[in-house]
This record gives C-alpha cells, structure tokens and sequence, in this order.
C-alpha cells in the first residue's frame, strides 16, 4: 500500500517545533522528503509520527536521518522503528536504514571528572552514544520484552533483519575533534545513495552537541537541504550551495527567554541558545549566501503557544533574502518541482501546499 503514487519530490513538515517541550501548537521537529514512492525521514520528534502517518505509510519507508542526539530530535525514534515491523498491513517493505552520529572520541562536554554530576548521572568519564549503539539498546533493551512476545507469540521475524543502523563517519581530512574543532571547514560527503536519492551531510555547528550534522537531499527532481541544529555555518552554506529548498532552523532569542524565570538555568540554557542556534536576523544572510531559491524556516523557537512571531521571522529574512521565504507549519507539504520552476509569491505557495494536502 502506498500514498505517495506520485512522480516528483515533495518536503511534508512532519513536525516544526523546536526544544524539549510538549507544545499544543507544533509537534517536534520531524521532516519527511518524499521522491516518487520512497520517503527518507530526517530527525523524530515528538508527536510527528501521528503525522507522517497522515501522509506516508510504513511500506514507503527507507531511511532515518538523524541530525543529532538531542532529545527533541529523538523522542518518537522507538515508535518509527518498532510500529513498522511486522505489522499486518502496517509493515515495512524493505530494510530501513538509520543513520546519525557515532560516538565521539571524548566528551565534548569535556572531562566527566570536572563535571562529577555528569559522570555521577551518566555514567563513566565518557557518557556519550552512537547512533548504532543508540538503536542496539532500542532493540535490546528498552523493547527487548515486547520483541520476545511478539515474536514467541505471533510469529515475527527478529527486527535486526529490519531495522540497520550506522553512524556516520567523518572523513579523516577533516580533522574534526569533539573538544577543539567541532566545526572544522570541510566538503560535504555522501552516506546513503539509492535510484531516487543522494544524500551528503557535513558537519554543523550546535556547540557542545557534536557531531551534528546538515544533510543535502538530490534526486532527478531537484534538491532540498536540512541544516539541523546549528548557530551560522559556513559548512551549512557550502552544502546548500544552488539548492532549491534549503529547511533551516530559526530562533527568536528575546523571545524563547521572556518565557522562562530568572534562575541559573536560564542564564546557562540563554548561552546554550545564542551560540547554538541561528537568530531570525541571521537566516536569510544564510540563504542568500548559499544562493538557495526557497527558504523555509523550521525548528521554530519559541515552540509555545502565541509565544512567537512567526511572520515577523518571514519578514526579517525576506529582507536579506532574494528568493521565496516561508515559515513551515506541521502538515505542510511543499512541492519541490513548483519551486524549481519559478520562485513563487508566497500567496500562490500557500495554495500549492492546501491542493497538496487534500
């Protein structure tokens, strides 16, 4: 069974919101890249897997993509994995891949033992996980019961013959390191290539959040870029370079602060922010220079109700901007053809996306 019967290459917002929040006004960061009948999932957050079964079934699934480890990225990667296997009518068609970062050589956090609450938390000098071993404990331990049920008593297959994760590798000659160059100036480098799809990352910066990474979606339809968690990336711009659709994060400083107490937290979690993520003033310099036809703004901080000024980010991006700027709400689904064709007035988007989702 498939929904995606279409020739083309769509984006479906799958989630939009951004942080470590349960919002009413947006599921958490998910997006769905869909190329004729296969959809490559990057990042899960919490509450978009509702979503992409509005769009997609789990026979149309390949790949998982994950950017990074933070939580609000991960939250519903257990409920993607284990609610398509060998589900009667609900199944996966094919193996699917996972990829995301592997463990770093140290803590970029640096040593546990000057932060005695993290070893005594996490445990060990290094707490740190790769995404193979991330999924491994998935299967292992965290649905090790449930699995030996289903198995024993309906019959299932074992889901490693399903699920196949990988961490990313980074390419030697770029002399990344966890604690002292976490964002160095490098090419963008393939990880997963099919028929319908090439897909390259590269490393972004999201401070002490390493690895993280951009990934570039080309297919024979055109190219749309996720730039992940990242404060202003030259290495981001590089991989965007002559996209069609560059998907980046924004955030809205002043705003995301008035909504929390004065306390230490706040002040550490203010700096986490500044140096971490990318400011509504700056977005559109980074579409500009990537020379992008279309930016579409995701990952939207503040993640509250009423609590951001959406249109307010549209605007202040268009005016660095020459190309088409939006702002992405859970459910929209962006053709990329239509914008490969012409940089279309938001109006006329807008339309394009309601047709799309009837």
């Amino acid at each position: 069974m498939t929904i995606n019967n279409q020739q083309g290459m769509k984006i479906i917002a799958l989630g939009t919101g951004g942080g470590p929040i349960v919002s009413r006004s947006r599921a958490g960061i998910s997006t769905a890249i869909c190329v004729d009948n296969a959809t490559y999932i990057v990042d899960c957050g919490m509450g978009s897997i509702r979503n992409y079964r509005s769009h997609a079934t789990w026979g149309e699934l390949r790949g998982i993509f994950l950017t990074h480890h933070h939580s609000d990225h991960i939250y519903d990667l257990g409920s993607y994995l284990f609610t398509g296997w060998q589900v009667p009518g609900e199944s996966f068609s094919q193996p699917i891949q996972i990829y995301g970062p592997g463990k770093p050589l140290q803590n970029p956090a640096m040593p546990a033992h000057s932060h005695p609450k993290i070893k005594g938390c996490c445990g060990g000098d290094h707490p740190m996980v790769g995404t193979a071993a991330m999924v491994d404990a998935l299967i292992h331990n965290v649905f090790a019961s449930d699995i030996a049920i289903r198995m024993a008593d309906e019959g299932r297959s074992s889901p490693t013959e399903w699920i196949k994760a990988f961490d990313i590798q980074i390419p030697e000659e770029a002399k990344a390191d966890p604690v002292h160059n976490r964002h160095p100036e490098m090419e963008p480098f393939v990880i997963y290539e099919d028929e319908l799809v090439k897909i390259s990352t590269i490393l972004v910066d999201h401070r002490l959040c390493f690895p993280a990474f951009g990934f570039r979606f080309d297919s024979k339809y055109g190219s749309v870029v996720i730039s992940g968690d990242t404060t202003y990336s030259k290495n981001c711009i590089l991989l965007a370079k002559d996209a069609d659709v560059l998907m980046h994060e924004v955030i809205d400083l002043d705003a995301i602060l008035a909504t929390f107490p004065e306390g230490p937290t706040r002040d550490g979690i203010a700096v986490h922010l500044e140096e971490s993520h990318t400011s509504y003033e700056k977005v559109g310099l980074v579409a500009q220079e990537a020379n992008v036809k279309a930016l579409i703004l995701h990952h939207i901080v503040p993640n509250t109700p009423d609590s951001a000024d959406v249109q307010k980010m549209v605007n202040v991006a268009q005016n660095d901007f020459d190309g088409l700027v939006l702002a992405a709400e859970d459910n929209d689904t962006f053709n990329v053809m239509d914008i490969v064709k012409s940089r279309l007035e938001e109006g006329k988007a807008r339309e394009l996306i309601r047709e799309a989702n009837i």
